[in-house]
């Protein structure tokens, strides 16, 4: 999956009707991401711990500056792991 524009509270509950197809990989593309809130990351908590529910750990390609910000803040970065390139 790659996420282009804002992953926000208006955004998150379009990405949540998709979550189950979402929910099934476990790496995503941030490269192309402008914008990221409480909300999005809470979308992204919810998907590692169903990404970890079956062995495995969301991996976050190239996460901009704001979105590695907000993961440190929250200090949830155990759930993830980032990366630059698609293991693939």
């Amino acid at each position: 999956m790659n996420f282009t524009g804002r992953l926000t509270g208006e955004t998150v509950p379009g990405y949540w009707k998709n979550r189950r197809e979402l929910f099934s990989s476990a790496e995503a593309d941030f490269s192309g991401l402008e914008a990221i809130d409480s909300a999005g990351l809470a979308f992204l908590v919810k998907w590692a711990k169903a990404v970890a529910a079956g062995g495995g750990k969301l991996r976050l390609l190239n996460p901009t500056e704001q979105l590695s910000s907000i993961i440190g803040i929250y200090r949830v970065g155990d759930l993830f792991e980032l990366g630059k390139e698609s293991a693939s």
